[in-house]
């Protein structure tokens, strides 16, 4: 993913087509970075199981099995931004509309992966993670998965990013590219998403610097107010309401 980001990023600065409201090679970019942060983070925490769990047939079968969908998401991505063509809600051809549903069973690989890694953590009494850590990675990446599931799958449903509408050159967030102006359903996804890394890097600041069952309750506390957070902004997004009515 590390050289396909370098293309995709030289391609922002040269490539002067849009798809929409932004580059053709935003999404590309965006998505990238996404799964380098995501397998990142499940590479980490697998870095700390124990030698039995690491080898196991099961952890190599959710790498490959994971890896292969994200390299294919990706490609199929990349090939429809060169197009000038949407990967996403695009049913114009029933070739379109099958990739389009066969992107959410690669999605679903991908994001089960972190879930499957959770339940590793929490199964694995030889790993090498103190309380808090533990419970952060369990939680973070078992909770994100389901809230990252919950979100897209509801985002798929509504063949849209948007609930409400959102006028052509409407305003939107640097960056990102979230509406103002019309309820966003990527906001409360991102949330969920990056729960994954939030929750756990939490918990490593908790077991260095609070003694014992104290850094669980933090970590806990954070995930609990996290979830709470994406929730809302699911429920608001859902409402329909401009964005900047919080």
């Amino acid at each position: 993913m590390l050289p396909l980001l370098a293309v995709t990023g030289i391609g922002l600065l040269v490539d002067p087509r849009l798809l929409g409201e932004q580059s053709v090679w935003a999404k590309p970019t965006k998505f990238q970075a996404a799964v380098i942060l995501h397998f990142l983070t499940l590479g980490i925490v697998a870095s700390r199981f124990s030698p039995t769990i690491r080898s196991s047939r099961l952890l190599l079968t959710t790498a490959i099995l994971s890896a292969g969908a994200a390299l294919a998401e990706i490609g199929y991505i990349l090939a429809q931004a060169a197009r000038q063509l949407p990967s996403h809600f695009n049913t114009a051809t029933p070739l379109d509309a099958q990739m389009f549903s066969l992107m959410a069973v690669g999605a679903a690989l991908v994001t089960g992966a972190a879930g499957v890694v959770g339940l590793l953590a929490a199964a694995d009494a030889n790993a090498r993670l103190g309380v808090a850590l533990r419970w952060a990675v369990v939680i973070g990446l078992v909770a994100g998965t389901i809230l990252t599931l919950l979100t897209a799958f509801r985002l798929g449903a509504n063949m849209s990013h948007h609930v409400g509408f959102h006028p052509p050159g409407g305003a939107m967030m640097p960056v990102t590219g979230w509406s103002l102006t019309a309820r966003d359903l990527r906001v409360p996804h991102f949330l969920a998403t990056h729960m994954m890394q939030i929750v756990p890097l939490v918990g490593v600041v908790a077991q260095r610097l609070l003694p014992g069952r104290s850094g669980l309750w933090l970590v806990v506390a954070v995930a609990i107010l996290w979830t709470g957070l994406t929730l809302t902004q699911f429920r608001l997004a859902l409402s329909g309401q401009p964005f900047l009515l919080l």
